[in-house]
Parts: structure tokens; C-alpha cells; sequence
């Protein structure tokens, strides 16, 4: 029987606002509450005047010499003091908080506060640095990496969102307390009974993914006016990104710019939009937006992406529900093969998307992180 009444969650943005971290603070304590626990949310994002004026002078100056680094104020001296006064004072003012879970490596607790400490991410910042900045550390970074040293190394459990990650916190940092649970699905629209039948009908081939994916995004473009002539009636959708972002003006390409869940109308334009694709697509190097991708999976959408070490350790390097795009089979030939399936086949791959990730939902994922996480 578990002893755990009250758990305190601190997120880098509101937890109760579905546009914070891909939602995952949303889902994550909902589902703490419905399992009975009384949760505490703290916000310790940073301020933002601080951030800008940090963005527009120390910032913009490191830029000019270390270009592929990212540092922000989020990772400043500044911001970890002002940071960690507002962490005592939340725990002061809670004080029944049985757990403390923190969702990113950045922070944790003071050492007055002797109850659980659980970390919570997709991945540190070593890893953002050496795996997708492709850089050794540069001197300005160094204080922020011994400071997630040290968190990762005194926390009682830390859980990884994805299994390279993980596996690479095991190996770099002195933990025996790290967990790798699987992956979720940040997903509150239920599904229509129809959707499979919708698809197959379907010629709308979706996009979702910000400025970060636009080297996928134009790849797409080019791709899709190449097929046109022999799909006269296929249609392009992008969400996260603008007409003006992509600097296009066809009428087949309809753009909505970000679609955020706390707004109903938008909500709803975003769950039709993921039940009516035939399939989705983000083809951008080392990253194709695997939230966004699992999430259309749920809604039996097939998928054309490259093969990205996450992706592929989750799902493997052969597919059954869509394609990898790589040298002998273009973007072209992917989304070809798509639209010439039969019926018979499209409702394999729609079904065969929809089984790989049925499961991640978070009523299992919280049930594996309170068992296999040693916290009850």
C-alpha cells in the first residue's frame, strides 16, 4: 500500500497549460491526480525580462564566436540562484510533500528537504550538446553541466523519456537509479470509430513541426509539387508552421501556424487534421518531432521519416506502418508507395501504426513509473 498522499512537480512552464512541453506536464500530473495522489504544481520557468535582455546582449555576443551552441539565460548562474530560492520556498510552503518531482535535469532539491527526489526528462544537456550540437562542451556550458552532474547524481530515481538518452546517462553519470519506462502519448480526443475508413479516403498529407523542421518542411514542398501531376487531387497540411515561414502561395498547401490544445477551436482543428491524414511526414535529419509522430500513430496514420537513432530504438529499422526515407528510396518513392496502396494494404499500415503505440498511454506509463520507479 502506498504511503505517498501529496507529490510536488516542479515544470519549466504551467503544468495545468497543454502548450507546455509538448503537454507532457499536462498529462503527467493529470494523471497523478486521477490515480488519487494530491499534486502541488510549481512553475520555475524562467523570467522572462531577464531571458531577453540575457538573449539580446551576453547571448547574442557568444553567438558571434561558438555559433551551433544554445545557451540561454535558463542555464545561467542568475537564473539557478533565483531558481532554487523559489524551489525552497514552494517545498517550505508544502510542507507534506511526500515527493519531488522535477521534469528536467536542470534543477532539484535543497538538501534540507529529505523526502524523494525524482528527475524527470528527455534528455541532459550533455547529451543536447555532444548529440544534437555536435560540439565538445565550451567553457560557458561547463558550470550548467556540473550542476546536472550533481542533481542526476543525488536524486533517488531519474527517468528518461527516450531509451538512447537514458542509456546515455547511465553510462556518464554516477547513478544506479535510472529508468528507462518507454514513451507516451499526449492525447486528450478520443478516437472516431471511423478513422480507419476516413484515411483510406484521405489525400492529405501532414506536417507538424516548428521552424527547427523547416529543412524537412521544404523538403516536403519540393516533393509534393513533384507529385502533383500524377495526384492531381492530394493536398499538403502543415501545422507549426506559416505560409510565410515556408514562402509558398499554392492552394494545395494549407498552413496553420501552431495549433495550441488549451484552445478548444484549435484543439478540435488539430485532432481533425490528425484523424483525416492519410499519413505524416517530417523527414528532418536527426530529429523528425517523435511526439508528433507517435501521437498520429495513435490515430493510425502512417509515417515517412528518416532514421533517427531514437526513432529506430524504439521501433526498429524496419518498419511495418510507413517507411524510412534514405538513399535508395527518396521522399518521392515514399510518399508514392503510400498513395498506391489498396484498400487492403492502407488499412495495414494504418492498423499496423495504430498497434505500435496503443500502449503508450499515461495511465500505463505513471502505473510503470510508480512500480518499476521504486516510488511506492
Amino acid at each position: 500500500m502506498s504511503t505517498i498522499k501529496e507529490i510536488t512537480v516542479f515544470s519549466v512552464g504551467d503544468a495545468n497549460d497543454l502548450s507546455t512541453w509538448s503537454n507532457v506536464p499536462y498529462f503527467f500530473t493529470k494523471t497523478l491526480e486521477q490515480k488519487g495522489f494530491r499534486v502541488k504544481r510549481i512553475n520555475i520557468e524562467e523570467n522572462k525580462l531577464l531571458f531577453n535582455i540575457y538573449k539580446y546582449t551576453v547571448f547574442t555576443f557568444l553567438k558571434l564566436v561558438y555559433r551551433n551552441s544554445y545557451h540561454t539565460y535558463f542555464r545561467s548562474k542568475l537564473n539557478y540562484h533565483l531558481t532554487k530560492k523559489k524551489i525552497a520556498k514552494a517545498l517550505k510552503e508544502n510542507p507534506d510533500t511526500d515527493i519531488a518531482i522535477f521534469m528536467t535535469f536542470s534543477f532539484t532539491a535543497p538538501p534540507s528537504f529529505k523526502q524523494k527526489v525524482v528527475l524527470f526528462g528527455d534528455w541532459t544537456y550533455l547529451y543536447y550538446i555532444q548529440e544534437f550540437n555536435k560540439h565538445s562542451p565550451y567553457w560557458f556550458e561547463k558550470d550548467a553541466l556540473r550542476r546536472e552532474k550533481r542533481h542526476i547524481e543525488s536524486a533517488n530515481s531519474v527517468i528518461g523519456l527516450f531509451p538512447l538518452s537514458s542509456a546515455f546517462i547511465k553510462q556518464n553519470y554516477n547513478s544506479k537509479n535510472v529508468h528507462y519506462l518507454g514513451n507516451v502519448i499526449n492525447c486528450n480526443y478520443e478516437l472516431n470509430n471511423e478513422i480507419v475508413r476516413t484515411k483510406i479516403d484521405s489525400k492529405k498529407i501532414l506536417f507538424i513541426g516548428n521552424r527547427k523542421y523547416l529543412a524537412g518542411a521544404l523538403e516536403l514542398i519540393t516533393a509534393f509539387k513533384n507529385l502533383k501531376s500524377k495526384f492531381t487531387n492530394i493536398e499538403l497540411h502543415f501545422i507549426g508552421l506559416t505560409k510565410e515561414d515556408l514562402k509558398v502561395n499554392d492552394a494545395e498547401i494549407f498552413c496553420y501556424g501552431y495549433l495550441n490544445k488549451s484552445n478548444l477551436l484549435e484543439n478540435k482543428l488539430y485532432y481533425e487534421l490528425l484523424s483525416q491524414a492519410r499519413v505524416i511526414v517530417n523527414t528532418t535529419k536527426d530529429w523528425g518531432g517523435f511526439s508528433a509522430t507517435i501521437e498520429a500513430m495513435y490515430f493510425y496514420t502512417p509515417v515517412i521519416t528518416r532514421a533517427y537513432p531514437e526513432f529506430t530504438e524504439t521501433f526498429g529499422k524496419d518498419i511495418d506502418f510507413g517507411f524510412y526515407v534514405n538513399e535508395s528510396n527518396n521522399l518521392n518513392t515514399c510518399i508514392e508507395r503510400i498513395l498506391q496502396k489498396n484498400e487492403n494494404e492502407q488499412v495495414q499500415l494504418a492498423k499496423a501504426a495504430h498497434e505500435k503505440v496503443k500502449d503508450f498511454t499515461w495511465n500505463n506509463y505513471i502505473d510503470k513509473m510508480l512500480m518499476e520507479g521504486k516510488l511506492i
